[in-house]
This record gives C-alpha cells, structure tokens and sequence, in this order.
C-alpha cells in the first residue's frame, strides 16, 4: 500500500526477507508455522529451502542437491531445483512471491543455515537489496546438549521409525562434523553480526522463547501480530524414551563449552535455562 507524496507514490510498508538460520530443533518448525499462518507472510508451503547449504556442501547438506529427474516428481523439488540453479532465480522467486500474494513479509527457514559463511549472507542481503527488499535474520538457540540429543533422536527416528537411541549413539552424534557446524552458536552469530546491522539480528533463546515478552519481540521483529494462542502449539517434538547418562551429558558440555562461554556473556540468563552449565 502507498500514498502519493510529492507527485510520487511512496510506500509505507517496507518489503521485508526472513532468512532463519536455525539452530536445528530450537523451534524452527513452530516459527514457521506462526509466520505462515499469520496472515502477513508469503509463503508457498515451504518451511525449508535448503538452497545455499546444498551449494555450499555444508556438512550432511549435499544430498540436498535436487536433480532434475527428482524435480519432476514432486512440486516442492521443482521449485527447489528451480533455485538452486542460479541464486538470481532465488532472490526473484522471493520477490515473485511478495508480488503475488500481496504480502510484506516472506521467508526461509532452513535451520542448516546456521553453517553459513559471512560471504553467501552478504550475497544473500546484497541480492534482495538490489530488489528493493530489506532482510533481517533469525537464529534460536537450544541449550547444546538438549540440541544435540533432540537431533539423534530425531535422526534415529528418520531412519529406523524409532526416537530410542543409547549414550554411545547420541555421544557420537554430538560431536559428528554435522552437528558441530549446527551447534556452533558461537560462530554462526559471528557470522551474522559481520554482516548485518544489530537491528537486523533476532537471536533467541528456546526455553524461553514461549514467554508473552519474547513471543511480542519476536513478533515485532518479523512485523507480524503477536498470537500467544499458538504457544502450546509446538511441533516436531521427539520423545525422550530414556535419560542420558551423568557422564554423557558431562562429555557434550565440555566439547561445546566455547558455545556455553560465549552465551553466558551476550545471554546471561542462559545459565539459568541451560541445565548444561551444571556439567562444565
């Protein structure tokens, strides 16, 4: 919408990309869902575009390749086959889609984002920028070890219909290359801050996140009304079939206390939320 001002027509409602970079089963699936359904975002039923991973060969990504006989199968790999050829094909379905639907926001949410390097998100900013349209980031973060243990029985429930995984599987999952690049907070917020101003990041804590205060600064952030009816309504949650070991739980910490460390300084009621702390 706009008015005419001066002879031209000016437009109030600034065009907006949300590019959310994880971090994997932080609450990426239930933002999407409350921006979806929000009424204000263009979307096309897509949470995860899985476009500049793939190309990038971040750790685990590159079998998100879509090939062009994978396309033909299903809707959804055609566009993302579409976008993976070329990234000027990917900031113009964007801006197709804010066209289309009459909307201001739109967004990707593709938690293995979180393995971005600073050149593809300048890439990222400069392509909508030539496009008129502003982009601002997202990044949660789940205490590492509750992270790392919901991804193996995540993983484990994907391959073989069940979430129950021992100590051993999830200890070796913890400290994979695919993991670490998606538990590396420290790094990846590193890599945001390189690029795009303070007023553009929104980084956000888990197990606080589903509190009205910070559901009403998410919600201002991506310029969408704030619905505290939709709290309860998280998804993708994997059951915890058995507790992890003292001794488990004491090994992830410590692998990822540069991650705790860096936290507690920029997020210090993180040591009261993340029960990892007590093992360092």
């Amino acid at each position: 919408m706009g008015f005419v001002e001066g002879g031209a027509i000016v437009n109030k409602t600034e065009s907006l990309f949300l590019l959310g970079v994880g971090a994997q089963k932080a609450g990426t699936t239930w933002l999407f869902d409350y921006l979806a359904s929000s009424g204000e975002v263009a979307t096309n039923h897509i949470k995860e575009y899985h476009i500049w991973d793939a190309l990038l060969n971040i750790p685990s990504s590159r079998r998100r390749l879509i090939t062009k006989e994978q396309s033909e199968r299903d809707f959804g790999l055609k566009i993302r086959f579409f976008l993976q050829q070329s990234p000027e094909n990917y900031f113009n379905y964007f801006a197709y889609l804010l066209a289309k639907q009459s909307k201001h926001v739109t967004c990707d949410i593709t938690p293995s984002y979180a393995g971005l390097n600073r050149a593809t998100l300048l890439s990222i900013r400069r392509g909508f920028e030539r496009r008129s349209i502003s982009t601002k980031t997202i990044f949660l973060m789940r205490d590492p070890v509750e992270r790392c243990w919901s991804s193996a029985r995540m993983k484990s429930t994907n391959f073989t219909g069940k979430a129950d995984v021992s100590d051993d599987q999830v200890l070796a999952h913890a400290l994979s290359a695919e993991t670490e690049v998606r538990t590396r907070y420290d790094k990846t917020i590193e890599e945001l801050e390189a690029v795009f101003e303070a007023s553009k990041i929104y980084v956000g804590i888990y197990e606080e996140m589903f509190d009205f205060p910070e559901l009403s600064r998410l919600s201002d952030f991506c310029g969408v009304p704030v619905r505290p009816e939709l709290v309860e309504r998280k998804l993708n949650l994997s059951p915890k079939v058995r507790p992890l070991h003292d001794d488990t739980i004491r090994k992830i910490a410590l692998e990822y206390r540069p991650v705790y460390e860096f936290v507690a300084a920029r997020f210090p009621q993180a040591v009261n939320l993340w029960k990892g702390y007590a093992y360092l």
